[in-house]
């Protein structure tokens, strides 16, 4: 009875050991393409996070907003107002909120100025409906819409 068992290829005479060039270029590719499919998506995990962070800045304010409501039987009065002019002209004054939320973008308190993560209020006193309208890094598309209505 034989023995069989399975053997590897031996080496070449001279006794070096390492890899071939095609074993080096194999797993370059690899790790080429598995930086092609990964390297966006982690980019766009970045920006779902601070989108999903100016939703929590926008609740917060909501809150701020029916307080006012409550105290002052009237909703914040004007059209499209940045977070900042908000915040200082009509919700800090009261103590409805405690200071300008930070930006999760610019990492800073909001201004009137910005557009990556803007935060835009309207109230229409024919309805006596407002708006809250958060906008993504590009400053044109929603995130979110908040109503009272």
């Amino acid at each position: 009875m034989q023995n069989s068992k399975c053997k590897m290829p031996a080496r070449p005479a001279g006794g070096q050991n390492g890899f071939t060039l095609i074993e080096i270029l194999v797993v370059i590719g690899i790790i080429g393409l598995l930086s092609i499919f990964l390297v966006p998506n982690l980019l766009g995990a970045r920006d779902r996070a601070k989108e999903a962070a100016v939703k929590g800045v926008m609740h917060s304010v909501q809150l701020a907003v029916e307080a006012y409501q409550m105290e002052n039987e009237v909703y914040p009065m004007g059209a499209n107002i940045p977070l900042e002019s908000l915040c200082k002209n009509y919700l800090m004054q009261g103590g409805y909120i405690a200071s300008v939320p930070k930006n999760p973008f610019t990492g800073k308190e909001y201004t009137d100025g910005d557009v990556a993560g803007k935060i835009v209020y309207s109230y229409n006193d024919t309805t006596g409906a407002y708006t809250l309208i958060g906008y993504k890094r590009n400053g044109i598309s929603k995130i979110l819409e908040l109503s009272n209505m």
